[in-house]
């Protein structure tokens, strides 16, 4: 029900890995809020309340090099209090969101628990953002319109979708 219009609002990519200057990141490598203000510096944007924050760790670019694999690049749990200071509106990733292995005082996850069950957050999960990132590289702009179309799951808990980037 909390998503059944869709999601139709700003979205800003934050490219990890083109921060730090490299195709992606490792496996189980940390995100922390100094490099979401780093990447908001050096792209020149500034998160809104209601932006969608789409975070890239290049999952795709190195599982189409190296194969499947876990653990995954995230972010660390401290970003939480980062996405609740800018108030971001929805949290999407091309992994989970958290960095894997992820647990903090016996809890597994907390990016998903803190943002999903404290602050009311969606969340995107596993989206393939090499192409928006190529785009976005090629056009210098981070910034974008982003449309997000969930299924009508009765007594669903989530949906498959398939975000749309306009620039």
């Amino acid at each position: 029900v909390q998503l059944k219009a869709g999601i139709f609002t700003r979205g800003i990519l934050f490219d990890i890995p083109r921060l730090k200057g490299r195709p992606y990141l490792e496996p189980g490598e940390a995100i922390y809020p100094e490099d979401l203000s780093a990447w908001g510096e050096k792209a020149g944007v500034t998160v809104e309340p209601g932006d969608v924050v789409l975070v890239r760790t290049g999952r795709w670019a190195r599982r189409e090099k190296f194969g499947p694999y876990l653990p995954t690049a995230g972010l660390y749990v401290t970003c939480a209090r980062w996405l609740h200071q800018h108030d971001v509106a929805v949290l999407g990733s091309d992994a989970a969101s958290d960095v894997r292995p992820s647990r903090v005082d016996g809890v597994a996850m907390p990016i998903h628990l803190l943002v999903i069950a404290a602050m009311g957050m969606p969340i995107l999960d596993n989206c393939d953002l090499e192409r928006l990132a190529e785009v976005a590289a090629a056009k210098r702009r981070w910034v974008f319109l982003l449309a997000v179309a969930p299924e009508a799951v009765p007594g669903g808990t989530g949906s498959p979708v398939n975000p749309i980037a306009v620039f």
